[in-house]
């Protein structure tokens, strides 16, 4: 007597067809996963971007520059309006672009 153990010998199962239902579920499952990886190779660009490119800061966007006034002229005002400021002085007004940091227009004013 042997002690072998008799394994049944029977074939790998042949895949099932796929019904035009099932098969639009899986290329519809396919194209999602597709998009999915996609938008994350997108955020990751997005997020490696922002970090590289930053706004500077107060300090530096505080920058110092001369309005070109000659001495003894008084300023009475001052107005922002997004990235232009008006200086109001008694010789006339001076509009300035903040984010080139340059004059732009003198508007004089006669008496």
């Amino acid at each position: 007597m042997t002690d072998e153990i008799e394994t049944p010998q029977t074939a790998p199962a042949a895949a099932p067809e796929l019904t035009p239902g099932t098969r639009a579920l899986l290329r519809t499952v396919y194209i999602m996963g597709i998009v999915l990886v996609l938008l994350l190779i997108a955020l990751i660009g997005g997020i490696i971007w922002k970090a590289t490119n930053r706004t500077p800061k107060a300090s530096e966007a505080a920058a110092v520059f001369d309005l070109g006034l000659e001495p003894g002229v008084a300023i009475s005002g001052v107005e922002l309006d997004g990235d232009r400021m008006a200086v109001i002085t008694s010789e006339g007004i001076v509009v300035v672009d903040l984010r080139r940091r340059r004059v732009e227009a003198r508007i004089g004013m006669r008496p």
